[in-house]
């Protein structure tokens, strides 16, 4: 039993979603007592690593990051090439397998990012200040240097220890708004940025064609004050800042990759099995029923049937609506003692190098890494193990990526706690026999609205499960459809909004909404 603190107090909302994940907020002494230990990059630590502080090096990640993984660099090696250095904080160096540290590190599995900060894999001292890159000062990496053509084709690759220093922590804004042209970044940093983008889009453009998948999945964040109440809840814009990060990070973990299996070292890798011809049945007869586009007949090849899917020009709420059926179609991606390739991603040959401060099987992967740096054998390794270690890692993973979600949903309720009985629209994204579940526009929260109740009806759900018919009055509520509903009821600690149908077709003698007054006299305003 735990006593958290007071349940209608907002500052105790993450340590209630930590707890009921049983995320691990504290750190043990023995791991403390090793963090402090460690010291800032030494002349010895040195001399075994290439030198690239005088490099253009740069971190691009959010406005808020404290934790810079990675940061990269480029040169033009002429004649239409160009080495890029992708640096990955050096954490192997600074834990050791077997130590506190490393068994702490295992035990979280990976970073866990709450509303209110982070829960982090690592201490303080190495999360966010000896491991993270920051600009200015000596950071150790491992490092993947890569050759490129202007069109995105690779040329070769290498691994390397180094020194770095990052020249500026650049947000994802300001790096938009360079190549936008609105704030450029300044003559030693603007050049090589562009370039970065330039060749990100070669790459881009290369794994599209080969059949990896591009589907949009907005991030919504919860923006809290410093006693974790709601200011609000926004929705992140992709933008293309965001590719040029995701495509080389992308490339230096096929790069590594792609050296394992040569070497059959091992490695944990990322795969995604592509969805079973069921789900893909499944798919096809939802959006058959909705009227949507369906998928083009390619025989033996998912990736073209989903992705000439994903290219159909539709308007937003449809694009959504569609994008949403083909993720929930797909697998779940997972940690694997064996390669069975990534779907999502149309190749094999792929793991997760670029994250060792917040994801472990990363800090696993770079300490294969660091053998082949070194020209030493091998360690040896049990399958077993790894399949275990990989049922670990992925089982972690996902009660880290369900908390954010519920840390998020708790703000989201805390912010409709304060709008009881104000209007607002949404769209409905989920159907059961007893009604829909409606994600608001703004704030982006969902509530469910019980549509048999409010209108007197017993409703049925069709087999494809996209749309609920009422048997006496006909009324039809299907998936992606637009609503007016009042916010009725809110209870944050038993996770429930409950919201009220405003139907213009059924107003009272008094203008009140027919559901809205049954939800008045059943308590739920």
């Amino acid at each position: 039993m735990e006593v958290l603190g007071a349940d209608d107090r907002a500052e105790w909302d993450d340590a209630t979603v930590a707890s009921q994940y049983r995320l691990r907020v504290t750190f043990p002494d023995a791991a403390l007592n090793e963090a402090a230990g460690l010291h800032e990059p030494a002349a010895r630590d040195l001399k075994s690593r290439e030198d690239h502080r005088d490099d253009d090096v740069v971190t691009i990640d959010p406005g808020d990051a404290r934790d810079h993984d990675d940061a990269l660099g480029v040169r033009d090696l002429g004649g239409g090439r160009h080495e890029v250095g992708v640096h990955i904080a050096d954490v192997s160096w600074y834990v050791r397998p077997g130590g506190a540290l490393d068994h702490e590190a295992r035990a979280r599995g990976t970073s866990c990012y709450l509303p209110g900060g982070a829960v982090p894999m690592l201490p303080e001292r190495l999360s966010s200040d000896l491991c993270s890159l920051r600009a200015g000062v000596d950071r150790l990496a491992l490092s993947v240097f890569a050759t490129l053509d202007e069109n995105g084709r690779l040329h070769g690759y290498r691994f390397a220890a180094t020194v770095i220093r990052s020249r500026a922590d650049l947000s994802y804004e300001q790096v938009q708004d360079a190549l936008g042209g609105a704030t450029p970044l300044g003559a030693a940093l603007q050049r090589p940025v562009e370039l970065l983008m330039r060749l990100a889009r070669a790459l881009r453009a290369r794994r599209l064609a080969v059949g990896a998948l591009q589907l949009d999945s907005p991030e919504v964040k919860a923006v809290v004050d410093e006693h974790g109440e709601t200011l609000r809840l926004e929705r992140r814009p992709h933008l293309e800042s965001h590719e040029l990060v995701e495509e080389f990070m992308l490339l230096a973990n096929r790069c590594v990759g792609e050296a394992a299996a040569l070497r059959g070292s091992g490695v944990l890798w990322r795969v995604h099995e592509p969805p079973p011809g069921r789900k893909l049945a499944d798919l096809d007869e939802m959006l058959r029923v909705l009227g949507l586009p369906r998928p083009p007949r390619h025989e033996g090849d998912p990736h073209r049937v989903l992705q000439a899917l994903l290219e159909v020009p539709l308007d937003p709420p449809k694009r959504r609506l569609l994008h949403r059926l083909v993720l929930r179609s797909m697998a779940r991606a997972r940690y694997l003692e064996r390669d069975l390739g990534h779907f999502g991603l149309a190749t094999r040959e792929y793991l997760h190098f670029t994250s060792p401060i917040r994801r472990y099987p990363d800090l696993h992967n770079h300490r294969r890494v660091r053998e082949w740096i070194a020209r030493v054998r091998d360690e040896a390794w049990d399958p077993h193990e790894t399949a275990a270690l990989a049922t670990e890692c992925s089982g972690r993973e996902q009660d880290a990526t369900e908390a954010e979600r519920e840390g998020t949903k708790v703000k989201g309720l805390r912010l409709l706690a304060g709008r009881l009985g104000e209007r607002l629209s949404g769209t409905i994204s989920g159907l059961v026999p007893r009604g829909c579940f409606v994600e608001l526009d703004d704030p982006p929260v969902d509530g469910f609205m019980a549509v048999g109740d409010q209108l007197d009806d017993r409703f049925e759900l069709d087999a494809a499960g996209v749309r609920l018919t009422g048997q006496r009055t006909r009324r039809r509520f299907t998936l992606g459809d637009a609503v007016q509903v009042t916010v009725a009821r809110v209870d944050v600690p038993a996770r429930e909004c409950d919201l009220a149908l405003e139907d213009d077709s059924r107003r009272g003698r008094h203008g009140m909404p027919g559901a809205r007054r049954k939800a008045r006299r059943q308590g739920w305003l």
